[in-house]
């Protein structure tokens, strides 16, 4: 059996914009996400639905049709309303619910493992009352307890959770080492039809494309990056270097026309004033 494309999930809009020194006004983000639509991207993350995003998720998400349009929340009810709020206007909207999952995550959180997994199922299924398109990513994934980890994402999973998520949050894990996470993860989860496993990975070793490329070879379904790699500090999975390590191996593509990369990366340095790489 053909395995199912690739998927992209673009969080520029979102993680892409976090401390990087990029500002976009409404009309650019519209525009960009506008953009990324007619790039082919299958979902567009957005935003945290805080009280200043509102207006302007509401805006994109109106703006576009075809991708599924995500807004960021922690697990807390208030924060999962306020993210179906700034998505509602979507046809297909989505929320991304994050748990940090690592000892040293966990403990800058204030929370201990028992109530960060009770916690996470109890959004993820509050979400799910609400939209069909409900992600779970666990932050820190790369340096969290492996037997932890499946235990949470199972539970989740079983609440409605439709995507998993492992992330390398600090850029601590080489290839080999996030295929075999990876790996694991898959064989130790039990998931319905229906559930993907996304990978979200940064850049501060330069391996952020290397390493989902290791995870869609252990069966990975969706990768999510930023154009250009931007985001926070070195940033994080570039786009365009995802994009032509599938190339040649993958079906992954089918729904992105890459003769709109370069214009894509174009408008995103033409709309924010800066040279970007």
């Amino acid at each position: 059996m053909a395995r199912e494309p690739v998927r992209i999930f673009d969080t520029t809009l979102r993680d892409g914009l976090r401390n990087s020194g990029i500002v976009l006004g409404l009309a650019e983000k519209v525009r960009f996400a506008r953009q990324l639509e007619r790039l082919g991207v299958d979902a567009i993350e957005i935003g945290f639905g805080g009280p200043h995003e509102i207006d302007s998720m509401h805006a994109i998400a109106a703006a576009v049709g075809e991708p599924i349009v995500i807004g960021l929340s922690r697990v807390n009810r208030k924060d999962v309303d306020r993210v179906l709020r700034g998505v509602e206007r979507a046809r297909r909207p989505g929320v991304n619910v994050f748990q940090p999952t690592s000892e040293a995550f966990l403990a800058k959180a204030g929370t201990c493992r028992e109530r960060a997994l009770e916690a996470s199922v109890r959004a993820v299924a509050h979400a799910k009352r609400h939209v069909d398109h409900v992600q779970f990513s666990a932050q820190d994934a790369s340096r969290s307890d492996t037997g932890y980890l499946a235990e949470l994402l199972a539970a989740v999973a079983c609440a409605g959770a439709t995507v998993l998520c492992i992330t390398d949050t600090v850029s601590h894990a080489a290839p080999a080492q996030f295929g075999a996470l990876c790996r694991e993860l898959r064989a130790r989860v039990a998931t319905g039809e229906g559930v993907t496993w996304s990978v979200h990975c940064h850049n501060q070793r330069g391996l952020a494309v290397a390493n989902c490329l290791a995870a869609v070879e252990q069966g990975i379904g969706q990768v999510e990056c930023t154009v250009s790699g931007v985001g926070e500090g070195a940033g994080n999975t570039p786009l365009e270097g995802v994009l032509e390590a599938l190339r040649d191996r993958e079906p992954a593509q089918a729904r992105i026309s890459l003769g709109r990369l370069a214009e894509t990366g174009e408008l995103l340095r033409a709309i924010s004033r800066q040279e970007i790489r």
